[in-house]
């Protein structure tokens, strides 16, 4: 008996757990050249503040590219445009399958020719690396070899 409420009870464990590990949306950073810190939590990746598990480089881009990038991210599906200020780029992106939405902030510095990239999943303990790939998909579409 006591096996049984244990099967029925860590389902629900489990599930309080994930909806501990809950995240909200960023806010458009205050400050012109920082993105939003990820916190504690490894479902984060942030080219300016990440440390460890959460460092991913920035992408190396000119203005023509990131003029490029902002155009093939409006025209994702799974991609929702929620501020666009030239430089800056604040999206959601609903992943497939699960439909976890994720939020994705860009930041372009032109005269480094950088963009800084922060990409955090809202729900969850770990992102199984997801964020790290959507970030290196971005790389690679600024490369061209996408």
């Amino acid at each position: 008996m006591r096996l049984n409420i244990r099967a029925r009870c860590l389902p629900a464990l489990a599930f309080g757990l994930l909806l501990g590990a809950c995240t909200g949306v960023p806010t458009k950073p205050m400050a012109t050249l920082a993105l939003s810190e990820c916190g504690w939590l490894p479902h984060c990746v942030n080219s300016q503040s990440g440390r460890g598990v959460q460092a991913i480089e920035p992408i190396n881009a000119d203005t023509e590219q990131w003029q490029k990038l902002k155009a093939w991210i409006i025209r994702q599906p799974d991609w929702k445009v929620t501020v666009d200020d030239g430089d800056f780029i604040q999206a959601v992106v609903t992943t497939p399958g699960l439909r976890f939405r994720d939020d994705v902030q860009l930041l372009l510095l032109p005269d480094s020719r950088l963009i800084h990239v922060y990409s955090s999943s809202r729900l969850g303990i770990s992102d199984l690396g997801t964020n790290a790939r959507r970030v290196e998909k971005l790389r690679a579409q600024v490369r061209g070899t996408n």
